[in-house]
């Protein structure tokens, strides 16, 4: 049974519906100097053999089942201090939250993506969110079998980074729960009281590819981005949403720079991606 209600961090899965044409890929190679940052942002794959792996003090872990309609719904992770709430999730996206990284940094079988799970995890006391995602390594390995390893390739990225003039943003004066809700038909995003790494997160649904923070902001904010807007404007140069002409990074960049004050640099990177070499499908359930 799921326990204790949660801090929301919601990323709803339709941004992926903006993605209407190839992104285009003018990578540059990575300066010598940005390797060992981009390494730490993308998250720690392993630790000391003589520590030992933090474990949740209670945990849940359930095959989903389909609602009255046959249908599961979209999955969304919670966390708050001490606890992770996970609902309708596939396990390729608790392995991306467990390990910190893109969906384009986990390689394995296809129902990774398609089997659906409900899991939970209480620690014993007060925990930050890196410990919480040790400990749901730890639970994921226990529960579904988990073996994986983790290997170096040069793939092609973005960087977020601050504008010419400097980030626009404006940090959230209000309590509550971090958010992201989109309105597919207005091509409109609507961020409440969320960190950049759900932009991030957004981003690299959106540009298929993995996004790196290097905006240095650390707060919170409220984010309002009218896509429609800037696409109006592209489709009156003879290009259009619904066709291939359109050029998604031309349209992100455009949306990023003028609302937000950051820009996205392509690069090739090196970057860690998980391997799963064995997963089972029937979770060890409670």
């Amino acid at each position: 049974m799921f326990f204790l209600e949660s801090r929301r961090m919601r990323c709803d899965e339709s941004v992926r519906d903006f993605r209407h044409a190839p992104r285009r890929q003018h990578f540059q190679v990575l300066p010598a100097n940005l390797t060992l940052i981009l390494f730490a942002a993308t998250a720690a794959f392993g630790q000391s053999a003589d520590a030992p792996a933090p474990a949740f003090d209670v945990a849940s872990v359930k095959v989903s089942q389909p609602g009255t309609d046959g249908r599961r719904g979209r999955g969304n992770t919670q966390v708050s201090p001490g606890t992770v709430t996970m609902r309708n999730v596939s396990l390729k996206a608790a392995i991306r939250w467990a390990w910190h990284v893109s969906e384009y940094q986990v390689t394995g079988p296809d129902w990774l993506d398609s089997e659906r799970y409900e899991i939970a995890g209480k620690a014993a006391g007060p925990a930050t969110e890196e410990e919480l995602r040790l400990m749901m390594q730890a639970l994921l390995r226990e529960r579904f079998k988990l073996t994986l390893h983790t290997q170096t390739k040069e793939l092609g990225a973005y960087l977020l980074v601050a504008g010419k003039n400097g980030p626009k943003v404006h940090e959230s004066t209000t309590e509550g729960e971090p958010s992201i809700e989109t309105n597919q038909k207005q091509m409109s995003v609507s961020v409440q009281r969320a960190p950049v790494s759900q932009l991030v997160e957004m981003l690299s649904n959106v540009m298929r590819a993995p996004v790196i923070d290097m905006t240095g902001l650390k707060g919170r904010y409220d984010l309002n981005l009218n896509v429609a807007k800037y696409a109006a404007d592209m489709a009156a140069q003879g290009k259009s949403v619904e066709s291939t002409p359109m050029d998604t990074v031309a349209l992100v960049t455009t949306v990023l720079q003028a609302e937000l004050g950051l820009k996205l640099e392509g690069k090739k990177m090196p970057l860690e991606v998980v391997v799963i070499d064995h997963a089972e499908k029937s979770p060890v359930e409670n």
